[in-house]
């Protein structure tokens, strides 16, 4: 099995191939993960970063990526360049998703053909934050969501686990209690 990327700003990795089935978790913006299955307009995947099983819906998956920074921002809007200008789109990356660096230009970042970020929402991939207050404060005022990890909704293992994948640490989503 090939490694994959996902090339969207978030998906929600639902137990059936059906998006009224419970989401279980998500997958940020160039998080890998593995194709396990397809079941017409859904996959089955394995997340690298924390071994979730679920079904996304299929699309066209980077198969290669090397993120070089990545999203220090809750939510950092997502530009379109036309005649030299940056348009805002109704789009966001989320905090701790890693990007690419395709281009520069002034005060942004071209990580996918056409779209671009603000480099001060940005740090390099290699970017340690210790302050683990620094980073939940962040999610202050967020609304609760079953399987959320964006600062559109989040849950109480996600909150947790954010840090440690900002800072590119393994912590599993799920406790288990051992006897």
């Amino acid at each position: 099995m090939k490694n994959n990327y996902l090339n969207t700003s978030v998906a929600s990795i639902n137990s059936k191939p059906s998006s009224k089935s419970e989401v279980l978790s998500q997958i940020l913006y160039g998080e890998k993960f593995k194709i396990l299955n397809k079941k017409k307009k859904w996959v089955k995947i394995k997340t690298n970063y924390d071994n979730y099983i679920g079904y996304i819906k299929n699309n066209k998956f980077y198969e290669k990526f090397q993120p070089k920074r990545k999203i220090y921002k809750l939510k950092s809007k997502i530009f379109i360049k036309k005649n030299n200008k940056f348009l805002p789109l109704n789009e966001y990356l989320y905090f701790a998703s890693g990007i690419s660096v395709l281009n520069k230009n002034k005060n942004f970042i071209e990580f996918k053909k056409n779209k671009w970020i603000k480099t001060v929402d940005t740090k390099e991939i290699t970017h340690q934050e210790k302050d683990f207050a620094k980073i939940i404060k962040l999610f202050l005022n967020t609304k609760y969501l079953w399987g959320g990890k964006t600062g559109d909704g989040i849950d109480c293992s996600a909150l947790i686990q954010i840090y440690f994948y900002y800072n590119r640490i393994f912590f599993p989503r799920d406790s288990k209690r051992s006897d």
